[in-house]
């Protein structure tokens, strides 16, 4: 559950090491991931330790969905219902409240309000980095392997993009205490 598949590639890539010309964004995901090598260690490692932070928690684990979002619900004659859960997993209540939360804490302050158990910001901050860290690595493994320029490639490597040069600015916020 707190894991991030490709995470070990993404390690690789920002240490120089498993980059091949397999493709068109090959050699330039090896040039951002250097660039940008150290802002994305300190976001790794500050998730590692939000991970031992949440693992210290097990008695905080709930059935979470993984994908809270409109497109994975349903209104029913009975009310709402959250819809695909092949994304379920038993884990801290953060899990699917980081992305729920508008920024205004209404939906924290329901959470804590129905259930007595009070969302802990570290472990939202666990989750919101996580979400970022699979979708760099994911991409980052994707453009570590042969590819072509697709639509799809040319989409994925704006975002991957997007995301690595975020790094700095996202270590910037954790250490202000905000993400």
């Amino acid at each position: 559950m707190l894991t991030a598949p490709f995470r070990d590639q993404l390690e690789a890539g920002c240490s120089g090491r498993g980059i091949t010309d397999c493709g068109p964004y090959a050699r330039p995901l090896a040039s951002l991931l250097r660039e940008h090598a150290t802002p994305i260690r300190r976001l790794l490692s500050r998730y590692d330790g939000l991970v031992a932070a949440a693992r210290a928690r097990p008695f905080r684990n709930v059935l979470t969905h993984g994908e809270p979002h409109p497109g994975n619900t349903m209104l029913t004659a009975s009310g709402w219902r959250f819809i695909d859960w092949d994304t379920v997993l038993v884990a801290p209540p953060e899990r699917d409240l980081w992305s729920l939360d508008p920024g205004d804490g209404s939906v924290l302050d329901a959470y804590a309000a129905a259930t007595g158990v009070t969302p802990l910001p570290d472990l939202l901050d666990l989750f919101r980095l996580q979400w970022d860290i699979k979708d760099m690595a994911y991409d980052a493994a994707r453009f570590l392997r042969p590819h072509a320029d697709t639509a799809d490639d040319v989409k994925s490597w704006g975002l991957l993009s997007l995301l690595i040069r975020r790094a700095s600015r996202l270590m910037r916020r954790l250490s202000r205490g905000a993400y």
